[in-house]
């Protein structure tokens, strides 16, 4: 069994062998639904890099985790997602496949066709979006959760410098490379309606390289996670 151990539950704001730490309602609501048992063994993670081993231990109602081992894991190579902020439920399901696939970024993109929306990603969203994101990192035994922005306008978001590669899911663009270094990649992914004219245009001029994903029209979501799909088999091939 995995057991999110966040760095909030010791007071040196991390973990160490020998610590006994605390576990936040939602894992203690979890314990109780795989019936834990008291003594148990468990494999720990923080989502910010922080792995090891420890044992549970039950306090009435309250649950803690006596650590075992403790090993700090690198982050991975960058991998960021810019995805134009649709719906909200598909964006989250987005987030946690992406954690699956190896992402460290999640930027939500506002742009001209994502605004009328009704049930669009939205700041008050965000809490629930990197819990989200933490709990999947639980699920698949990654050691890093990614990042979760707060949502920019893509005119904000094209005057960041470009660090590493860029690219842009567009339908009419060339395959994505068969082998990738870990250079840092980000790839933009556009709302249902496309981009414009112009914020295509924009990008193109930042540098991002437009890429094609798949022989059809592929929702937002799934077009983020085609793109992290392609970029973690280069690598591997690289």
């Amino acid at each position: 069994m995995r057991v999110l151990v966040q760095r909030g539950g010791c007071p040196q704001g991390g973990w160490a062998a020998g610590q006994r730490v605390s576990l936040d309602e939602n894992e203690i609501h979890h314990l109780r639904v795989r019936r834990a048992k008291d003594r148990e063994a468990v494999e720990i993670l923080d989502g910010f890099g922080l792995s090891g081993t420890g044992q549970l231990i039950q306090s009435g109602r309250e649950w803690m985790v006596d650590v075992k081992t403790v090993e700090q894991r690198p982050c991975p190579p960058g991998l960021t997602l810019a995805v134009a902020a649709g719906d909200r439920e598909r964006f989250s399901w987005m987030v946690e496949k992406s954690v699956e696939l190896g992402v460290t970024s999640v930027v939500p993109l506002h742009t001209g066709r994502s605004g009328g929306v009704a049930t669009r990603l939205k700041d008050a969203h965000l809490d629930r979006l990197r819990r989200s994101a933490l709990e999947a990192t639980k699920q698949c035994g990654a050691a890093w959760a990614p990042s979760i922005e707060e949502p920019v306008s893509l005119e904000e978001f094209v005057r960041r410098p470009l660090t590493g590669i860029g690219w842009l899911a567009d339908s009419q663009g060339k395959p994505a490379p068969a082998k990738l270094n870990d250079d840092p990649l980000t790839t933009v992914v556009g709302p249902e309606g496309g981009l414009t004219s112009g914020e295509r245009a924009s990008l193109t001029g930042a540098g991002f390289i437009p890429i094609v994903l798949g022989p059809h029209t592929l929702r937002f979501e799934t077009a983020a996670i085609a793109a992290a799909a392609a970029a973690t088999q280069a690598r591997l091939r690289g």
